[in-house]
């Protein structure tokens, strides 16, 4: 990431520190229920269950564990080696995260285009950019709910979750406290209530008024104007990455007042992104219309 790209993180970074530090006590409400599924599956591979809300500290748990049983399993060999991945893939993806919608072969990929070019202790791999340059893997927007997730599962002490739920609370924050900074591409989601919201195009226009850039007039045809708006969101591919920058930001900030881990501030963020939030928004958009 070039030295412009840091400083918008930083600045980024500083402002979702600044509104997570008012609710960080509802960290302890987090929740996200496994399924009869994923219970089941779970109790099959040995893994822990917790209790049933799937509160902050089961969902630590079950981290922990799968990453423990991904590196045991990567020390294997073969055929056993990528089957038995690709059933830890699979269930963190399709049953914890309930996108049952990724194919077999899909699952297979993300379970290995990551790390099959790891070396034998995972735990050397440290950030986005050991791991691109140990796998020659790229992180691409594309399906990124989905490989976030296991990325997060096997390496939780960088690797996060990026979803629609979190793209849509960056980009409030973004729109609220007026951040100089690119707004972030939000993929689709299943939430209905934030569904209803264009956090993304909130945030990108509300960027590049601060920044003097007039709306284009009549005589600009489409093509051009999505352009005009794509200046204002980070690129596609350097999404994750960048989010990881602000979100390391975010825990620093955090981190100076009590201790907070990069999963905790994004828990937090996730569990505030369609309670909270999206009412702190929804009144500062009735009160400037």
């Amino acid at each position: 990431m070039n030295q412009t790209t840091v400083e918008e993180a930083t600045r980024f970074g500083d402002a979702v520190a600044a509104y997570l530090r008012l609710h960080r006590h509802e960290l302890k409400n987090y929740a996200w229920p496994l399924s009869p599924m994923a219970r089941k599956k779970a109790r099959e591979y040995g893994l822990p269950v917790g209790d049933e809300d799937g509160g902050a500290r089961a969902t630590q748990e079950l981290r922990k564990a799968v990453a423990q049983r991904v590196r045991e399993v990567h020390g294997l060999s073969g055929v056993q080696r990528d089957a038995r991945m690709a059933e830890l893939c699979g269930f963190v993806i399709r049953v914890w995260g309930g996108l049952a919608s990724n194919s077999d072969d899909t699952i297979e990929a993300y379970s290995r285009v990551f790390l099959d070019a790891c070396p034998p202790d995972l735990s050397d791999i440290r950030s986005p950019r050991q791991l691109r340059s140990h796998a020659g893997c790229g992180f691409p927007f594309k399906g990124i709910s989905s490989w976030s997730k296991w990325l997060n599962f096997v390496w939780s002490d960088w690797a996060l979750i990026y979803d629609a739920r979190i793209g849509f609370a960056l980009n409030a924050i973004h729109f609220r406290e007026g951040v100089d900074a690119r707004a972030f591409r939000v993929p689709d989601g299943r939430d209905a209530l934030l569904s209803k919201i264009d956090t993304q195009s909130l945030a990108a226009l509300g960027y590049l008024k601060r920044r003097g850039e007039q709306v284009p007039g009549l005589a600009m045809d489409n093509k051009k104007l999505v352009r005009w708006m794509e200046a204002a969101l980070a690129p596609a591919a350097e999404t994750y990455e960048y989010y990881l920058l602000v979100m390391q930001r975010t825990r620093d900030v955090l981190d100076q007042e009590e201790p907070c881990s990069l999963v905790e501030a994004e828990m937090l963020l996730f569990y505030l992104s369609n309670r909270q939030l999206v009412r702190d928004l929804l009144g500062s958009l009735s009160s400037s219309i």
